[in-house]
């Protein structure tokens, strides 16, 4: 499961969400070349 799906009381800093969930980066996992930075599962899924 993607991202959190919790409410927060103010909106996460984007730096924080995932670009590919839109939701708060859960294990979050930077890709070394660029800097990205996704959810673990995004990328893996997004890799397939």
């Amino acid at each position: 499961m993607p991202g959190f799906d919790y409410k927060f009381l103010e909106k996460p800093k984007r730096r924080f969400q995932c670009p590919l969930c839109s939701k708060a980066m859960r294990e979050p996992v930077q890709v070394s070349t660029c800097g990205h930075r996704f959810c673990d599962t995004c990328l893996q899924e997004f890799l397939r």
